[in-house]
């Protein structure tokens, strides 16, 4: 068994999301499109694949985070990330958190 599959789903999203891995900044956030998360983790086969964000997605009017919700839905497909999961246990490259660092190319 990899180390991969030893990480729970959440685990592997956010470090992949926090090293720049998966997702693309604009002015809101980190966004991630259902289609980049399929493809990023197509090692999963079960269809949880594609009810991961779905059930991660904060209920509309809500706006903090929980344990198990945070995403935010923007448009069918296309969630964005809660900006407090990129606060904590975020790495640091020259005093520019990494999520930021990677996602412009600033390391």
């Amino acid at each position: 068994m990899s180390c991969a599959t030893k990480l729970t789903l959440k685990v592997r999203f956010l470090a992949a999301v926090r090293e720049g891995e998966l997702g693309s900044v604009n002015e809101r956030g980190v966004v991630v499109t259902l289609k980049e998360f399929r493809d990023f983790f197509s090692d999963i086969t079960s269809n949880y694949v594609n009810s991961f964000l779905p059930a991660a997605t904060l209920e509309p009017g809500r706006l903090q985070m929980t344990r198990t919700k945070f995403v935010f839905r923007l448009r069918p497909g296309g969630y964005l990330v809660h900006s407090d999961v990129l606060d904590s246990q975020v790495g640091v490259t020259r005093g520019t958190p990494t999520i930021y660092a990677r996602h412009f190319n600033l390391n």
